[in-house]
This record gives structure tokens, C-alpha cells and sequence, in this order.
């Protein structure tokens, strides 16, 4: 049984300019992102993520100083009473990524709801809480310093559930007084927070009427939820109820169901290998499905599937775009090995292609991106040598691996959207 509860936020002082003092997410942050954010000094950036090149030490101190004088200077200010807060998320995609998405979850816009509450922290896939991305380690324990040195939740780590009545979400558009997408801004209940970062708009209300508390308490009580964004930060929390008595962390629960809700793959591109070895273990396992120019159509190619056992990668090498498809029979045959069905692109891609070829087997030889684009960009500069572009997973998917499967994609295998941003709703860790 989930438990959850009311707490008092931490915000950005609404009297301030908050566009200027929010950031994204630290781990979708890279070296240009943090410089452009980190020009302005009150930015919490300066507490949630290390600057590339930067000695983890010095980053918690760097953090824990910063966190301290936005304090102390009434930058982040915390609500006076307990509540929960619903968080929503109004944004739009690129073409190029509406591009990998089916037709039919193509939208202008979309308009994601969630329920920002504290959440007991358990140990993951033993009781209603699971995950399905493995960690790294080494990061894992960066957040529990920063938590620990610091006290606070930055942001919420991002979790779904299921719900076909859509109760939940249906109580927020009574409570609030509009029906998605389209947001009627009401005098009655305006935003604690409204703000826009990088194209999408973050609000938050506050809810502290106690029978509206204690109704959607009733609903949320006997849900399993599955961590989308935040398996670091939700291992950290773990870490603090097992080490330090820190039971509750602060989590934004969403409903799977959700048409608003997307996920897409992050794309690989790598580098430090043998073109020679990769275009052999190539050879021995697929064949080219298709060759040609990116757009519409190899996106098209690139989702036709004959089984759940046909697996399709995009692939660039710098010069031509190809799809290639491994062979059914050893797709299979791989499948019942690991007793895994979903993300067999994935399993395939890392099994078959990326881990054998890599010399160094370093985290800096595969490069995580967001979009195809990216991935592309980094091998036209010549940094990386091969693009792997994969297929989108659904949020079905994501849920038979957690329960179903009871197994964890590799690491960086799904890109949740929306995502939440660092600054729009903290919480103050108390100690027990």
C-alpha cells in the first residue's frame, strides 16, 4: 500500500523574476546548458548540478553553499502549511521528435497533470513501488551527499500509475475548473507558481483543504507506481530511510494513461571501436533493411514490426542512413535466454553490438541523446563514429518490464516527457 502525505513546499520567492532562477532536470543538463543557466548567480542550478570537469567533493560544498544563501536571503521561501500540490505541464514537440511518435499520439499541444505529495520510500520491486532502468552507482551516491549535505528535494522524481476511470486526473480539472488542454487561468484558484522554461510552461497549485487531502489520499492508498524520471534520486532517498531514518521523498504521481504522458528512446551514438569488428558482428547477426535519407519515411520503416520479435535499429555512420533488422530466429532465441520480451531493441543493441565492440568500455563512449538530431550532430563533428537511432517504448511496455517481467532496461532507455524542472516545488528534509 502506497503511503503518501502532505508537506510544506519550498519555492522560488513569487515576488522575484522565477524564469530567471528555475533549470531543467541536472541529468539532462550538458556543458552548454549549464553555462547558459549558470550565468545568473541565484539560478538553483548552482545547487542541483555539477558543472562539467567539477570534483564531486567540491560540488557538494559548492551546493551546500549556495542552497545556504538563497536561503538566507529569501530567494526560496517554504509555504507556511501542509499541502499537496498539483503540477501541470503544458508543452509542445519538435517535429523532427512528433516524427518518431505513431500518428495517432500526435498532438499541438499536450497538458500533463500530476500530483506532487511525499511518498514512503521502500526498497525497489518489494512491495508497490518498482523501477525498470538500471543505475549508475557512482551517480546514485552523488545525490544521496547532495540530499544529505543539503536536506532538500529539488524536484519531484517523476512516477505513473494506473487508473482507467481517470478518477485522479478528472477531480484536478473539477477542482481547478477547466478541462485539458486547454488551460482558462480562474481568479478562484490561480497558480502558486507559473512559469516557462525552454518552450513549456510549469504550474503549480497548492491544495490545502483536508477533505480534498484526505480524498485523493483514499484514491492514490492502493496504487502500485512505477518510477519514470528519478531512479538516482529515488535509490538516494532509499539510501536516507535506510541510513538515516528518512522515510518520506517527494515524488509527482501520474496517470499512465495519460495522453499527454510520451515516451521516447534516447539514442545512442559511439565511438572507441573497430569499424571492422562492428561491420562483422553486423554481418553475422542482421540484415540491411533499408537505406536512405532520415525523415518521414525511415521513421515509418523503422516502426513496422511483422512480431514482437522483429527488431529494427536505425543506424548512421556519417554518410548513409540504414535500417537493419536481426534475424528472427536468434532474436528469439536470445529472448528466452534472458526471459525478456520488451525493449528487445535495446537488449540486442547493447548485447550484440554495443558492448562487444567498444575497447575502452567507458561511460564517455556512449553518448546518450535526447533527439536523432543529437546523435546525428555527434558524429558530423566527428566526436562520435556511429549513430544507433531505436524506436519508442509505450508506457504499457514500461509497465509489463516493471511488473510483468520484473526486469530493468539498461540504463538511459527511456526518455519520459514532460519533465519536471529544478526550482517549481521543493521540500525541506526533516529529520525524524
Amino acid at each position: 500500500m502506497v503511503e503518501i502525505a502532505p508537506f510544506k513546499a519550498t519555492i522560488i520567492n513569487p515576488e522575484l523574476e522565477i524564469e530567471k532562477l528555475v533549470c531543467p532536470v541536472y541529468d539532462t543538463i550538458d556543458a552548454a546548458a549549464y553555462q547558459r543557466f549558470a550565468q545568473e548567480k541565484n539560478n538553483i542550478i548552482h545547487v542541483t548540478s555539477r558543472r562539467k570537469g567539477m570534483d564531486r567533493d567540491e560540488f557538494i560544498d559548492h551546493a551546500k553553499n549556495n542552497l545556504d544563501r538563497l536561503v538566507r536571503t529569501g530567494i526560496l521561501v517554504e509555504r507556511e502549511n501542509p499541502a499537496i500540490y498539483i503540477y501541470g505541464i503544458m508543452y509542445t514537440l519538435s517535429p523532427e521528435i512528433l516524427a518518431q511518435l505513431p500518428e495517432k499520439a500526435r498532438r499541438k499541444q499536450y497538458f500533463a497533470f500530476g500530483l506532487v505529495c511525499l511518498v514512503k520510500a521502500e526498497e525497489l520491486g518489494k512491495g508497490n513501488i518498482m523501477g525498470h532502468e538500471n543505475i549508475f552507482e557512482i551517480n546514485t551516491r552523488e545525490r544521496y551527499r547532495l540530499m544529505k549535505a543539503a536536506m532538500m528535494n529539488f524536484s519531484p522524481i517523476a512516477v505513473e500509475y494506473s487508473m482507467p476511470d481517470h478518477a485522479l486526473n478528472n477531480l484536478f480539472e473539477e477542482y481547478l475548473g477547466f478541462k485539458r488542454p486547454h488551460f482558462v487561468p480562474g481568479s478562484e484558484k490561480p497558480p502558486l507558481v507559473d512559469v516557462s522554461l525552454n518552450g513549456s510552461r510549469h504550474l503549480l497549485w497548492e491544495v490545502t483543504d483536508k477533505n480534498l487531502i484526505d480524498k485523493i489520499m483514499k484514491i492514490v492508498s492502493g496504487l502500485n507506481i512505477l518510477i519514470l524520471d528519478g531512479h538516482h534520486r529515488y535509490t538516494a532517498s532509499n539510501m536516507m530511510r535506510e541510513k538515516d531514518g528518512i522515510e518520506y521523498t517527494m515524488m509527482m504521481l501520474m496517470e499512465g494513461g495519460d495522453r499527454a504522458l510520451q515516451l521516447l528512446p534516447w539514442h545512442r551514438a559511439v565511438r572507441n571501436f573497430s569499424a571492422e569488428f562492428l561491420s562483422k558482428k553486423i554481418n553475422e547477426k542482421f540484415s540491411i533493411d533499408w537505406e536512405g535519407k532520415a525523415g518521414e519515411e525511415f521513421y515509418s520503416n523503422l516502426r513496422e514490426r511483422s512480431s514482437e520479435f522483429d527488431v529494427k535499429l536505425g543506424m548512421y555512420d556519417g554518410r548513409k542512413y540504414q535500417i537493419i533488422r536481426a534475424y528472427e530466429k536468434e532474436v528469439k532465441e536470445l529472448s528466452e535466454k534472458r526471459g525478456e520480451i520488451v525493449g528487445l531493441d535495446l537488449i540486442v543493441l547493447h548485447d550484440w553490438l554495443i558492448n562487444p565492440v567498444i575497447r575502452g568500455k567507458t561511460e564517455e563512449d556512449v553518448s546518450f541523446n535526447a533527439s536523432p538530431a543529437e546523435a546525428v550532430s555527434r558524429v558530423d563533428s566527428g566526436e562520435f563514429d556511429v549513430a544507433f537511432l531505436l524506436n519508442p517504448f509505450s508506457i504499457k511496455d514500461v509497465e509489463k518490464k516493471a511488473f510483468v517481467e520484473r526486469k530493468n532496461f539498461p540504463q538511459k532507455s527511456t526518455l519520459f516527457l514532460p519533465k519536471v524542472a529544478e526550482g517549481i516545488v521543493m521540500r525541506k528534509i526533516e529529520r525524524a
